[in-house]
C-alpha cells in the first residue's frame, strides 16, 4: 500500500494554513469518485490520504477565496511502499496558485 501526502504552502515554503481563517479542503477521487475529503490540518497544512492501492488518482484542493478556487493534480500509484508528495504552493500575498511540485519518497 501507498499514501498520498498533500502540503499546502506559500511561496517561501512556510506552511499555509488557512485564507481569511478559512482551511484548505482536499479531495481524493478515482474514475470521477470522491474516495475521501479530508480539511487540511491547521498546524501543518497538510494532509495524508494513506495505504492507497495502485492505481491512478486525482487530488483535488479547494479554497474559495484563492485563485484557481479549485486545483487538480493526477498521480499513478506503480509500487508499494511509496508516498507520493504533493505540494501546492501559492504566492500568498495575491492568493494565486504558483506551482504544484511532486516527488516520491520510500514509505517509512
Amino acid at each position: 500500500m501507498s499514501d498520498i501526502f498533500v502540503m499546502i504552502r506559500n511561496q517561501t515554503n512556510v506552511a499555509m494554513t488557512s485564507v481569511d481563517g478559512i482551511a484548505f479542503v482536499t479531495l481524493l477521487t478515482q474514475e470521477g469518485r470522491v474516495l475521501a475529503e479530508e480539511t487540511v490540518d491547521l498546524f501543518e497544512a497538510d494532509v495524508n490520504f494513506d495505504n492507497l492501492k495502485q492505481g491512478k488518482y486525482t487530488v483535488v484542493v479547494r479554497h474559495e477565496g484563492v485563485e484557481p478556487r479549485s486545483a487538480t493534480c493526477s498521480v499513478t500509484i506503480t509500487d508499494e511502499d511509496k508516498v507520493i508528495m504533493l505540494t501546492f504552493v501559492y504566492l500568498e500575498l495575491e492568493r494565486v496558485l504558483l506551482r504544484i511540485q511532486t516527488s516520491t519518497e520510500e514509505r517509512l
